[in-house]
């Protein structure tokens, strides 16, 4: 495609209101698009409170020989333990960093977790 026909195109372009453009002539084709063809990224409010993974590893809900069963729903203490991810070195300690319900659970017990990846969300409760 002839450069000279890119660049008046694209010159073209700064004079108009449009954000897309697409040109086909004998086998030739271009397509330009602004930035404001971009689509704007999703916005939406959340109250909840995401409790990700520390770190990449194994998520359990508990240390061998306890038992720890934590459901939607269900209150939870700011502290309280919600699990550890263990790695091949060391065990960190999942806990929960607000008092209120736990309304999302995608924790599963020895499932592998990478760092950040959302294992709970709370409801903060109110004061």
């Amino acid at each position: 495609m002839d450069t000279k026909l890119i660049k008046e195109v694209t010159d073209w372009m700064k004079t108009t209101d449009l954000a897309e453009f697409c040109y086909e002539n004998n086998g030739d084709s271009i397509e330009i698009k602004t930035q404001e063809a971009l689509p704007e990224p999703a916005q939406f409010a959340c109250s909840l409170t995401a409790v990700t993974a520390p770190t990449v590893g194994i998520y359990h809900a508990a240390d061998k020989g306890q038992n720890l069963t934590l459901t939607e729903g269900q209150p939870v203490e700011q502290g309280a333990a919600l699990g550890v991810v263990e790695t091949v070195s060391k065990k960190h300690k999942i806990t929960a960093p607000v008092a209120g319900k736990l309304r999302v659970v995608s924790a599963q017990e020895g499932a592998p977790v990478e760092f950040g990846l959302p294992l709970f969300f709370i409801e903060p409760q109110e004061h």
